[in-house]
């Protein structure tokens, strides 16, 4: 429900992956909202746009409708939200694949769908065995607490080895990411 009125919400995984290639990219506010809209409202729009990102933000973040905590980052002496990434759907897409494959039996590429609620609770349930939960991991793991030095040493190489690519064109990150995921974003 959008201002009274009901509308269709995109609630495919696909969507939610799309809604995070479109949030990581360097298009403005205003492009990122308007085409959020269209991925979440495929047949009709609502015709208040924040109303409308409040909908999408309730059906990304998966009913969950308590404020976000982000760390605060200092970029040229102005406060900036930046909350620390530590996966990537397109970068790190053969490795969700997998993990999916191999835990669940399910084939990200084939399936028709699965609700972004489930596809998350898929995800954030995998096993510490999967690659990508030991690469997140690495991605996470704080330095300055790891007392012993080689340890450290260790973490921070893995660190080095599985950091996500910042310098990607768009163009890139959408090929990839329909690459990995059957086409979905082509």
């Amino acid at each position: 429900m959008v201002d009274g009125k009901e509308f269709y919400i995109e609630s495919d995984f696909r969507a939610g992956i799309i809604m995070e290639k479109i949030l990581l990219s360097d298009m403005d506010d205003e492009n990122k909202i308007l085409d959020l809209v269209g991925v979440f409202f495929p047949d009709e729009q609502p015709e208040d746009l924040n109303k409308a990102v409040d909908a999408i933000l309730y059906m990304y973040r998966c009913g969950d409708n308590k404020p976000l905590k982000q760390k605060r980052k200092q970029k040229n002496g102005n406060v900036e939200l930046k909350p620390k990434q530590i996966y990537s759907f397109e970068h790190d897409a053969p490795y969700i694949y997998g993990a999916f494959m191999s835990q669940y039996r399910i084939d990200l590429n084939e399936i028709k769908y699965l609700h972004w609620w489930k596809f998350q609770a898929l995800f954030k349930s995998l096993n510490s065995d999967n690659k990508i939960v030991e690469i997140m991991g690495y991605r996470s793991a704080d330095l300055s607490k790891i007392k012993n030095k080689a340890e450290r040493d260790r973490i921070a190489r893995m660190k080095n080895l599985f950091a996500l690519p910042q310098n990607l064109t768009t163009e890139d990150k959408v090929a990839l990411a329909g690459a990995a995921f059957g086409g979905a974003f082509m």
